[in-house]
């Protein structure tokens, strides 16, 4: 499993995550020119953000528009002796698109996309609860892609990695 680990962002590497965060297929060399750096200053920053995890460029794929009838968001109960097992398992299967460990009865959460919901019944009442460890899932159905965001790099802060209230200039630590 992944361990959380954060990482001093200064200036310049929030300046790139904007230009990222607008448009991932942005060149270099069209960043360089805007923050007036060189070429390879942006590519080493870009590499390095990506090495240590803090940016991954990627498409993100409507699923509905794709012809994945049954996208869904699981609330799945793992019991605590099985979790990183379980966990391991369930990130092998390509129907997982996003997956997070969570507070509360369901210590995860997991987005998958199927093609219809027989393929999402087959997943969760076979693969899943066929799974040593699982206690409970709850399936909750993805109608309609309303709205996917980026973060909002512009509410981090620079070498402090503060946050910024949205609408304001005040920093707050986070």
């Amino acid at each position: 499993m992944q361990e959380s680990r954060q990482h001093q962002l200064d200036d310049l590497d929030i300046a790139i995550l904007r230009h990222l965060e607008q448009d991932g297929r942005r060149s270099y060399s069209d960043m360089a020119e805007a923050l007036g750096v060189a070429v390879s200053t942006v590519s080493a920053r870009v590499t390095k953000m990506i090495e240590r995890d803090v940016v991954s460029i990627m498409a993100h794929v409507n699923p509905h528009a794709v012809g994945l009838e049954a996208p869904a968001i699981l609330s799945i109960a793992i019991e605590p002796q099985h979790y990183e097992q379980v966990v391991d398992t369930i990130l092998a299967y390509p129907e997982v698109n996003f997956a997070s460990m969570t507070t509360g009865d369901h210590n995860l959460i997991v987005d998958v996309f199927c093609r219809d919901t027989q393929h999402l019944a087959e997943l969760v009442t076979r693969r899943l609860h066929g799974l040593e460890g699982i206690r409970d899932i709850k399936v909750t159905y993805q109608l309609q892609r309303l709205e996917l965001r980026p973060i909002g790099v512009d509410r981090i802060g620079g070498a402090n990695n503060t946050l910024v209230a949205p609408g304001t200039e005040e920093r707050r630590s986070p």
